[in-house]
Formats: C-alpha cells, structure tokens, sequence
C-alpha cells in the first residue's frame, strides 16, 4: 500500500462549492477541471485525485467526514470495504478520530452534583487593589449606626 494524497474535508467542501459555481455558469468539464486547478494549485494526477476525492465526499456521509485518502495498493494486500476504486487508485474516505477523554461523570439520584469550597461567600467578588473611597465610606457609616444603636440600648 502507498498513500499517493489526501484531501481534508474543508478543502472538498470548498471545491465542490467552486465546481457548482462553475456548473452554474454553464462552464464545460475541460474548463471546470482547468478552473478547479488553477484555484487550488493542483496540477496532474493530483487534480485528477482531488476531483474523485470530491464525488468521493458527496457520497460519504458528510458530518463525519474527516478526510479522503488516495492509496495505491500493490496485490494480495487487502483493501478496506469504503474504499471507492477509480482507475488503479482506491479513495477512502475517514470518518473523525475520536479522541479518549475523560468518561462521562453519573451523578446519582438524590445527589448534588459539583464540588469546590463550600464556605466561598457569595456576591461579587472584592477589588483585587483594596476597596474604594465609596465603599469604605459605606462602611465607616454602617459601623457608626451599629455602634450608636448598641449604646441607645
């Protein structure tokens, strides 16, 4: 086996959105190949791989797809069941890796959910350079009242 090209889906996206303007504007398939080239600066055999690539894509199921693959397999060698042969190359198309993480977290009946410090005091946090003239204020004047209603008792 000999990986030949691959295509991410992004780029077969936009060529596909490119070849339907083509399409749209009545362009041959010569000129949409020659556009297609030119705008993606594919040239050859790796054109001829992107244009499969792409009716490769439109085939797949597209919320999954990764990539697409262009491989070249020698004889004897197994090829994958989604592989899509055209000409002597094989096109498969990958779906996205999953990545491990961490599992999924069941929160019991009848169990809070969350975790942290429990005594943490709630509102808004404090001015991380101190408290402002307002609020000092505040409370000088909170602490007068509270004081003169202790001593009126």
């Amino acid at each position: 086996m000999r990986t030949m090209s691959e295509f991410l889906v992004h780029i077969l996206h936009k060529g596909q959105a490119a070849k339907a303007a083509l399409e749209s504007e009545g362009k041959s398939e010569e000129e949409i190949t020659t556009s297609l080239g030119e705008t993606f600066k594919f040239k050859e055999d790796r054109l001829k791989y992107f244009i499969s690539a792409m009716d490769v894509a439109q085939n797949s199921t597209l919320e999954k797809l990764y990539r697409v693959r262009v491989y070249k397999y020698d004889e004897g060698e197994t090829v994958p069941e989604n592989a899509t042969q055209v000409d002597d190359v094989y096109f498969v198309p990958e779906e996205n890796p999953v990545k491990p993480g961490k599992p999924a977290v069941s929160i019991k009946a009848g169990q809070k959910g969350g975790g942290g410090k429990k005594d943490r005091p709630k509102g808004p946090k404090p001015s991380p350079w101190g408290e402002s003239p307002e609020e000092i204020a505040l409370k000088k004047e909170a602490s007068r009242k509270a004081a003169a209603q202790k001593a009126a008792k």
